[in-house]
């Protein structure tokens, strides 16, 4: 992370677009628009948009460190999706630094930064940050190394996310 915490949500779809000014190929065209919306429509918290980007029956698994979970059906995913927007947990920026595409799939590879309040640290159990006590009134960002596969259908639909964590969230803190 670098000394000076950043943090713009708004950014997160910019290397999908430089990505697709370059791509010829209809198909792989489509894929990286579906991936760039559904970026988009989650971050900005437009949840029917979101939701038209995946299949009837998304299947997402969040996996790594220990764990695979993730929300199942569309009905589940819906649900996850809604209450994250609740909770502004959509708020996140997602630094892509890696795009692969092929005729069935998008794989993304960056890190992913959120804000999180001290006071939703603490009601987490955690006291401190960086040899601090966690304050809080204060915000904290985190950045966390994540690649994603991006699965689709004929039709181009996103069946879900593969998401693979490179650490642990909220083990790398920043004070804002």
């Amino acid at each position: 992370m670098s000394d000076t915490p950043t943090f713009d949500p708004d950014q997160s779809w910019g290397a999908l677009e430089r990505r697709m000014e370059t791509e010829k190929d209809p198909r792989r065209l489509k894929l990286l628009t579906e991936v760039r919306d559904h970026m988009r429509t989650e971050i900005t918290g437009q949840l029917d948009g979101l939701m038209d980007t995946l299949t009837a029956d998304p299947a997402y698994h969040f996996r790594g460190l220990g764990f695979d979970m993730g929300p199942k059906g569309r009905e589940n995913v819906h649900a996850f999706y809604r209450d994250m927007i609740a909770s502004g947990g959509n708020r996140f920026q997602f630094d892509i630094q890696r795009i692969v595409v092929d005729e069935h799939s998008v794989v993304t590879e960056g890190f992913m930064r959120s804000v999180t309040r001290g006071q939703d640290l603490i009601a987490t159990g955690t006291t401190e940050v960086n040899g601090e006590p966690v304050d809080a009134a204060a915000n904290y960002l985190s950045e966390n190394l994540i690649l994603t596969v991006w699965p689709a259908d004929e039709d181009g639909k996103l069946i879900g996310e593969d998401i693979w964590f490179g650490s642990t969230p909220n083990t790398n803190l920043k004070k804002m």
